[in-house]
């Protein structure tokens, strides 16, 4: 995909830009900040980090996640921008947040809470992303309009005065508490007598918690590595994370399975530009594994096999 085909575009239009000749500078710089913090809540959460009211994106997270503006068209008031890391490399994990972001966009211009459940089906997630996208509202009043598209051509994906009433009904002082929470960190050890994992997200307390004698000969082949918990957590008074009261999936940050070059479909031998790393899903209550990967739509591959 050419790296143009990868831009957004932030439009500023109204009777504020066409009498200064151009956008204010205070709304480009909350528009522009408020696309950020999305993405960095984006890939907080990618990266199996907790969200809390002291909201820091980890030094990892900035520097993969981030928003990269493209010089202004010229004779417009557009600035394309793109979501990549400071160094403006594309990824796998940048073009996620690209299209996290835009689906996020589309549910708050949508104005149904029902579609942004199901873009952003945590709760405490959404009403982070929505304090966030509360920067791209312009004052009530004011004249101008923001709108954010996917590229030069086709519709606006958002405008803000469609999104206004969505956002405004979490205008809350605190985020909903806890009910589901993902946490990503190294598999330090396998307590084989109890069947209890211990698992250290970076410099966090370690957590340990049961898991399925099924899953023991799995969890050897990640040993010292990255993994990422979603469930329902327990919470210390300190408001750490010490453990799950119920773990809903577990996926892998380090595949252990070999990386794809090459594979045969339709009787075709296909290669890949850049070799495909399919990370393993545990459905924990169902006690199924599941595997995809994005770049092979729209047909993917998807597999699931019972414990």
């Amino acid at each position: 995909m050419a790296e143009k085909d990868n831009d957004l575009e932030l439009k500023f239009d109204g009777a504020p830009v066409q009498r200064l000749h151009g956008a204010p500078a205070e709304a480009v710089i909350a528009s522009l900040n408020a696309l950020q913090r999305m993405i960095h809540i984006i890939g907080m959460r990618a990266e199996g980090r907790s969200l809390s009211e002291r909201l820091k994106p980890t030094i990892k997270v900035r520097r993969e996640y981030g928003i990269v503006c493209r010089a202004p068209r010229k004779g417009s008031h557009i600035q394309p921008f793109a979501v990549a890391s400071q160094t403006g490399e594309m990824s796998g994990s940048s073009f996620a947040a690209r299209e996290k972001l835009l689906a996020t966009l589309r549910a708050f211009d949508s104005g149904e809470e029902t579609r942004l459940e199901a873009v952003v089906p945590n709760a405490r997630e959404r009403w982070f992303l929505a304090k966030a996208a509360t920067g791209l509202l312009p004052p009530e009043g004011s004249g101008l309009e923001v709108m954010i598209r996917a590229g030069s051509r086709g519709p606006f994906a958002f405008k803000a005065d469609r999104a206004r009433n969505l956002l405004s009904a979490y205008d809350t002082p605190r985020p909903p508490a806890i009910d589901e929470e993902t946490v990503a960190g190294k598999l330090r050890a396998i307590d084989y007598q109890q069947t209890i994992m211990t698992i250290k997200p970076g410099s966090e307390p370690a957590l340990r918690m049961d898991y399925p004698l099924p899953l023991e000969s799995w969890l050897q082949t990640n040993v010292r590595k990255r993994l990422k918990i979603s469930g329902r957590p327990k919470i210390n008074a300190r408001g750490d994370i010490t453990s799950f009261d119920e773990i809903y999936s577990v996926v892998e940050l380090e595949p252990h399975l070999q990386p794809i070059d090459r594979f045969t479909s339709g009787g075709k031998h296909l290669g890949t530009n850049r070799p495909i790393s399919l990370p393993v899903t545990v459905h924990w209550a169902d006690r199924l594994f599941s595997f995809a990967d994005h770049r092979l739509r729209p047909v993917g591959i998807h597999q699931s096999l019972a414990m």
